[in-house]
């Protein structure tokens, strides 16, 4: 079991909102107004500070809820309200939202937790199994789900986890052959040291915020002719 660590940022929902925004920026450059490569590629560098932060936060929810069956609960209840929008904003109809990753991640804390070490261990690989046996993944898949993982498995130590994310980043960059993941090793500044402006949000605005801007920009696509 983890130890709940003292420097957890629990009192202000300020990186929530940058991780919003970088999120925003990121889906945006796919709208048909983006034409130029360079901004397309500027706000998809911008956007992948988002993922690192949001996954922290949901190894910090984790260990600090007072109810898990809540807490997946409110994941689950999003996770399915945010797949059609998903689905139709990004015109895949094979990969699960960002939120069955989350859902993923919390299931290996669980067996983690309840010391099943070697289920938890083979769970990271569910995204890749259900790819191969019925081409259907989840968004950012095995790593995302590591990723959630060794926030939470080195909740304690700053510099192991950051160490431990560096890794499985560059992994997964030459995994995928797709380097612009490497600028997700940005957020980690912002998570251990940038926590400091207080900013309160309410416990569902993710949840809200995630499938709400999904459709708004799927709206926006059919207005400009590509939905």
């Amino acid at each position: 079991m983890v130890d709940k660590p003292q420097f957890v940022p629990t009192k202000t929902d300020f990186l929530k909102m940058i991780a919003a925004c970088a999120m925003l920026i990121d889906h945006s450059a796919l709208l048909p107004m983006i034409t130029n490569p360079y901004v397309y590629l500027a706000m998809r560098v911008i956007g992948r500070i988002a993922f690192p932060i949001f996954a922290f936060y949901i190894a910090v929810g984790f260990l600090y809820t007072h109810d898990l069956k809540k807490y997946v609960t409110r994941l689950l209840a999003a996770a399915l309200l945010s797949q059609i929008p998903f689905s139709l904003y990004f015109q895949d109809w094979r990969t699960l939202n960002i939120l069955f990753t989350f859902l993923i991640a919390v299931a290996m804390m669980w067996f983690y937790e309840k010391k099943w070490h070697y289920t938890a261990i083979l769970v990271p690989f569910l995204p890749l199994c259900t790819d191969i046996l019925f081409h259907i993944t989840t968004d950012y898949a095995t790593y995302g789900v590591l990723t959630v993982f060794v926030f939470y498995f080195f909740m304690k130590d700053r510099h192991k986890a950051s160490s431990a994310f560096v890794l499985i980043t560059v992994l997964q960059c030459i995994i995928s052959a797709n380097y612009v993941q490497l600028a997700a090793v940005a957020a980690l500044p912002l998570i251990y040291y940038g926590d400091r402006v207080r900013l309160f949000l309410g416990r569902w605005f993710f949840y809200i915020f995630y499938p709400a801007h999904l459709l708004l920009l799927y709206g926006a696509n059919v207005l400009l002719g590509r939905g």
